[in-house]
């Protein structure tokens, strides 16, 4: 499996989220999507991290609501920025 390089997804998450991606999201972005990919080493796990980019708008404020009530809160542009990641991810283990 290639490895993504970091210009080239800086560069990405760049052209997508403009001013809202900034240099101190750089960092933990590139290290969440290193973590991604390695979920996807199980179907079970790329599965899921499929449905989790077909969520419609509904389904991501469930998601939010989901994933604040185990700790974790996330604005919807946080969870969208994610979500890329994990679109981003899934490109270099299909």
């Amino acid at each position: 499996m290639k490895r993504p390089t970091k210009m080239k997804f800086y560069r990405y998450m760049k052209e997508k989220y403009g001013k809202d991606f900034t240099d101190k999201d750089k960092i933990s972005a590139f290290t969440t999507l290193i973590d991604v990919i390695q979920e996807c080493k199980t179907d079970e796990n790329m599965t899921a991290l499929v449905e989790l980019t077909l969520l419609t708008k509904t389904d991501r404020l469930i998601y939010r609501n989901k994933m604040a009530c185990l700790g974790t809160e996330m604005t919807p542009t946080q969870l969208n920025q994610y979500i890329s990641i994990v679109e981003y991810a899934l490109e270099y283990v299909s």
